[in-house]
C-alpha cells in the first residue's frame, strides 16, 4: 500500500526539472510531517506552488499526457492536473508520516481538523459487532484513520487490509495507530486461509477496513463502466461483507482548503453470498467508486496504475 505511494511521489518528483529538486522535496516532506495540521498543509502548498511553473510548462510530460489521455482532457488541462494530483500526493505522504513521527496528543489534535458529514451512521456502524469500512487510494485516508480509531473504535480489534508487504514505514504506523486506544492489525492475505481468518475474525466482533479500488490482480473481480472505460476492479470487499454477515460502509476521506471531510457515500447489507446480492454490492461500490473519480480526481492516488484496471493491458500480460 504505502510502497506503491512512495513510488509514485518519487515519480511525480522526479518529473520536475532541476537538480537535486526530488531529493529536496522529500527532506521538506519529512520536516513537515513533524508540523502540526496547519503548518504542514500550509507548507505544502507553498512548496507546490513554487513548482508549479515547471510542472505545468512541460509540453512532453508522459505522466501529464497519459492522464490527459484518460480523462480526456486537454494537454494543457492535462498538466495543471498533474499539479493538483501532486499536491494531494504529497498531502498523502505527509500525513502517513505523521502517523510515525508526530505524538498521539497530536496526531489527536490534528484529527480534529477533520469534520463528517454523517456522524450519525458513523456511531451506528461503532455498535454493531462486526463491520466492513470500505475506503479509497483517495484523499489524506491515513488521518482519517487516526480520527476513525480514536473517535468510535477504542478497544476495538481494527484489521486494516493491505496489499503488499510490510516497509519500515508501515511498522511505525502500526505502532502509532496502537497507541490510539485500538487493538490494529495490517494483513495481506495470500491464501484462501488468510481470508477465511479475516472473516471469523469479523463474526468475533473486528472492524476490516478494506480499499475498494484495487486493480483486478489482488483477487477476484467484476466489470463496470467507469469516467467512459470498461474497467476491472478487485471485489473483495463485497464476498467479505457476505460471508461475514455484516454492513459494508463505503467512505472516503477528502482534502480541502480549510479541513478535511469524511464523507459515507453508502451503508449498506450484501445479506447473501448468491449471485445477484453479490452483483447488486458490486454495483454500489462501482457507482460510489465512479461518484468520487468523476468529482474528485485529482485525489486519487491510483492514476499511474490505471492500464491494470484496462482489460486491453490484462489481455497483453496474459
Amino acid at each position: 500500500m504505502i510502497k506503491h505511494h512512495l513510488r509514485a511521489a518519487g515519480r511525480w518528483a522526479a518529473a520536475v526539472p532541476g537538480a537535486g529538486v526530488s531529493s529536496a522535496m522529500s527532506v521538506a516532506l519529512g520536516g513537515l510531517s513533524r508540523m502540526p495540521y496547519r503548518t504542514r498543509r500550509g507548507g505544502l502548498r507553498v512548496l507546490v506552488a513554487a513548482l508549479k511553473p515547471l510542472i505545468t510548462g512541460q509540453d512532453n510530460d508522459d505522466v501529464s499526457r497519459r492522464l490527459a489521455k484518460t480523462l480526456s482532457l486537454s494537454a494543457r488541462d492535462g498538466r495543471r492536473f498533474v499539479y493538483r494530483k501532486l499536491l494531494h500526493d504529497m498531502i498523502f505522504l505527509t500525513e502517513w508520516a505523521a502517523l510515525g513521527r508526530r505524538s498521539v496528543a497530536g496526531l489527536i489534535a490534528d484529527a480534529r481538523h477533520l469534520s463528517t458529514d454523517d456522524g450519525e451512521d458513523l456511531r451506528w456502524l461503532a455498535e454493531q459487532r462486526g463491520a466492513i469500512i470500505g475506503t479509497m487510494h483517495f484523499g489524506p485516508y491515513a488521518l482519517a484513520i487516526v480520527w476513525l480509531l480514536h473517535t468510535y473504535f477504542q478497544g476495538r480489534k481494527v484489521i486494516i487490509f493491505k496489499s503488499d508487504n510490510d516497509t519500515a514505514v508501515e511498522h511505525q504506523a502500526v505502532s502509532r495507530l496502537a497507541d490510539l486506544g485500538a487493538d490494529v492489525e495490517f494483513v495481506a492475505p495470500e491464501a484462501i486461509e488468510d481470508f477465511h481468518r479475516l472473516i471469523k475474525e469479523v463474526r468475533r466482533g473486528a472492524v476490516v477496513i478494506i480499499m475498494v479500488d484495487l486493480p483486478p490482480a489482488f483477487g477476484r473481480s467484476d466489470e463496470l463502466d467507469l469516467l467512459g472505460h470498461r474497467i476491472s476492479i478487485a471485489s473483495g470487499a463485497a464476498d467479505l461483507a457476505a460471508l461475514s454477515q455484516v454492513p459494508l460502509m463505503l467512505l472516503r476521506a477528502r482534502a480541502t482548503p480549510r479541513g478535511d471531510r469524511l464523507e459515507v457515500g453508502d451503508v449498506f447489507d450484501v445479506a447473501r453470498h448468491d449471485p445477484a446480492s453479490r452483483e447488486r454490492a458490486v454495483a454500489r461500490i462501482g457507482r460510489f467508486v465512479g461518484d468520487t473519480l468523476h468529482h474528485y480526481p485529482d485525489q486519487w492516488h491510483m492514476w499511474e496504475r490505471f492500464g491494470e484496471y484496462l482489460p486491453t493491458r490484462r489481455e497483453a500480460a496474459a
